[in-house]
């Protein structure tokens, strides 16, 4: 008998081969882009926490009240700034008011019962309670959640999770 050496695939090693290609993609595609979104939304939340501790922190340190706002008036999704409101006229930025930190817009999230400003006073409180309940634009309730920071009036930032609306 004389035997050949096989080269290259037969049909049915390769039809093999693709199935278990697509079960794998099947099975990891779909948990990826979850993954990815709510990476997304924890990102721009993460940065929502950020400025207001570091609204808490500039306010302590320098001994002024130090004002987070968003970057469009009323519209937290187009960013926020914190910075010092000199005047106090509870409008800021105006022309001559530090800013320390502008933060870019969000797109993965929508922002509902978020105040119009927020202020922190040199002793680290807030001039009022504040709620920021932001839905990702994907929410699924198995992935991606509904988040709330809400922060009490000692300064303190507090995150939770909720079933999307």
């Amino acid at each position: 008998m004389n035997m050949k050496a096989q080269l290259g695939f037969t049909l049915i090693e390769l039809l093999v081969a693709l199935a278990i290609v697509t079960i794998v993609l099947t099975a990891g595609v779909p948990s990826f882009v979850s993954l990815v979104r709510n990476n997304d939304s924890a990102t721009e939340v993460n940065g929502l926490r950020s400025a207001l501790n570091l609204a808490r922190s500039e306010a302590v340190s320098r001994g002024v009240e130090v004002m987070i706002v968003p970057a469009s008036a009323g519209d937290w999704t187009s960013g926020w700034l914190v910075g010092v409101d000199l005047d106090d006229d509870n409008n800021f930025p105006d022309a001559g008011e530090p800013v320390f930190r502008s933060f870019p817009a969000v797109d993965a999230l929508t922002f509902t019962g978020a105040p119009a400003w927020l202020e922190y006073k040199p002793t680290g409180e807030v001039n009022a309670l504040a709620s920021f309940t932001m839905t990702p634009k994907f929410c699924d309730n198995d992935h991606n959640r509904q988040r709330v920071l809400s922060v009490a009036m000692a300064g303190y930032v507090d995150l939770t999770q909720q079933s999307c609306p």
